[in-house]
C-alpha cells in the first residue's frame, strides 16, 4: 500500500466505478538502481506492468519518469486500485491540482 495516497484520488477512483477512467501521478520507493537509460521505466513500470497482469487490464496510457521514480498512468480505476496495493509505490495523487498565486 502507499505511503501517502492523495484524497481526491480516492475520490476519483470512487466516483469512477468499476470500469470508469482515472489519471494519476504515481512515484515508487527508490530502488537503488542509478544506471537506468531514459527508456526505462525502473521499478514504477515493473509495479504497473505487474498490476495488469493480476487484473488482466492495460493502462490506456503511460508515461514513464525513471529518474523521478515516478510515472504518470490514464488506467481504469481496478486496474489503478491494483496498483494502489503495491509495497513499492510511496505516493499516488491525482492529476488536477489547485495552484495558488504568490503575486
Amino acid at each position: 500500500m502507499a505511503t501517502y495516497i492523495d484524497r481526491r484520488l480516492t475520490k476519483k477512483i470512487d466516483s469512477a466505478g468499476e470500469v470508469g477512467q482515472v489519471d494519476a501521478i504515481l512515484v515508487v520507493k527508490d530502488d537503488g538502481d542509478s544506471g537506468l537509460s531514459v527508456d526505462d521505466g525502473g521499478l514504477a513500470r515493473r509495479v504497473i506492468e505487474g498490476a495488469s497482469e493480476r487484473t488482466g487490464v492495460l493502462p490506456n496510457a503511460v508515461r514513464y519518469f525513471p529518474r523521478a521514480n515516478a510515472a504518470v498512468i490514464s488506467a481504469s480505476s481496478r486496474l489503478v486500485q491494483e496498483i494502489l496495493k503495491d509495497a513499492n509505490l510511496a505516493v499516488a495523487s491525482a492529476t488536477d491540482f489547485d495552484l495558488m498565486d504568490f503575486f
